[in-house]
């Protein structure tokens, strides 16, 4: 999408590429009319084509920004705009992700801290309804000392029934996937709680404890 530099899209003039997932790319943004530079995720194009991943993408924005919680990204804004939907989340300048901090075990003290931050942003989203589904360390933003949780690009809200994922295909990351989510099953609050188990098991030990 390095053509999108330059451009706008709703009220977002694009600056810069500052991420890429399988789902979207991320950008560095400016809002002029608030002044104030901004993380804006656009849907890939060719994953826009496919039937119902425009709804996943609109669902993200709806699910997320319902909450309001200080170790959850916050959300802007979302719409479409030539073809593409976006989403306008705040801009930490500097941020890291956990996956960054990971690279040997982390001292227990900082374990302890992280995974409290985490657990209290998971806590907050779960009792809004909202199951993240992919909780993994790139999905954690690090401002300082700060933890972010991002991309709910997979959360359901969990009295609604999946309609929007196949039967039997596991969506998530699979080295952090709990065993019914990779096996396609339904899943609630605790596949969450289970990935986090994993990430405290690698930032304790420096490697997840069962290859995917």
């Amino acid at each position: 999408m390095e053509s999108l530099i330059g451009q706008t899209l709703g009220q977002y003039k694009i600056v810069e590429q500052i991420g890429e997932g399988g789902m979207a790319t991320v950008f560095k943004a400016y809002q002029p009319g608030l002044n104030r530079d901004v993380a804006l995720k656009i849907l890939s194009p060719y994953i826009a084509k496919r039937e119902g991943f425009t709804e996943r993408f609109a669902r993200e924005a709806q699910a997320i920004g319902n909450l309001h919680h200080p170790n959850i990204l916050p959300v802007y804004d979302f719409g479409q705009d030539k073809g593409y939907g976006y989403i306008a989340m705040r801009y930490v300048a500097q941020a890291t992700t956990l996956a960054g901090l990971m690279k040997n075990p982390l001292p227990m003290e900082q374990v302890i801290e992280l995974t409290r931050q985490i657990a209290a942003a998971l806590e907050h989203a779960h009792r809004a309804g909202i199951i993240h589904r992919d909780i993994k360390p790139s999905n954690i933003l690090m401002d300082n000392d700060w933890v972010l949780l991002s991309d709910f690009g997979l959360a359901k809200m969990m009295e609604t029934p999946s309609e929007l994922t196949g039967s039997g295909v596991g969506v998530g990351t699979p080295a952090y996937m709990s065993p019914e989510q990779a096996r396609g099953e339904q899943v609630d609050h605790r596949t969450d709680i289970y990935s986090l188990g994993i990430i405290v098991f690698e930032m304790l030990t420096g490697q997840i404890p069962h290859k995917a």
